[in-house]
């Protein structure tokens, strides 16, 4: 069983095209908040959410998932993936604005701008990758 799981909300499907890549580098268990909302995190110790961004704030089903499992997460190496238009500082600026919001140390974004690997994914998702199997 994996230590690892991957929880993400995606509205035009990119930060899903992310999330299951991560899942299956790293061959975690992945779980989309549109279809199960109740999930049991007793049995990982590494915990990534993933989502995309409107207005300036996470979707919805995360922040909902957030704030119901906030004492669970407390207890977990947790890990935050964004999918976003932005790049450079304003990216950065967003990442970190809903990373202190919600308390998450260990936050990167994924522009749609930049270097695609060969699953047409922003380069970054694969070094975000190897920093997870450390």
């Amino acid at each position: 069983m994996t230590d690892t799981v991957i929880i993400y909300t995606s509205f035009a499907g990119k930060t899903r095209r992310i999330a299951k890549y991560i899942a299956e580098k790293l061959d975690a268990d992945i779980f989309d908040l549109k279809q199960q909302t109740n999930i049991c995190l007793d049995s990982y110790s590494k915990v990534i959410l993933g989502t995309g961004v409107h207005a300036g704030s996470p979707y919805g089903r995360l922040t909902k998932f957030i704030e119901a499992n906030e004492d669970i997460l407390l207890g977990k190496q947790v890990h935050l993936f964004i999918s976003c238009i932005y790049s450079g500082e304003k990216g950065e600026k967003q990442t970190n604005g809903i990373a202190n919001e919600y308390n998450i140390h260990n936050a990167v974004f994924f522009p749609g701008k930049g270097e695609k690997n060969e699953a047409g994914l922003n380069t970054d998702v694969d070094l975000f990758i190897e920093r997870m199997r450390s």
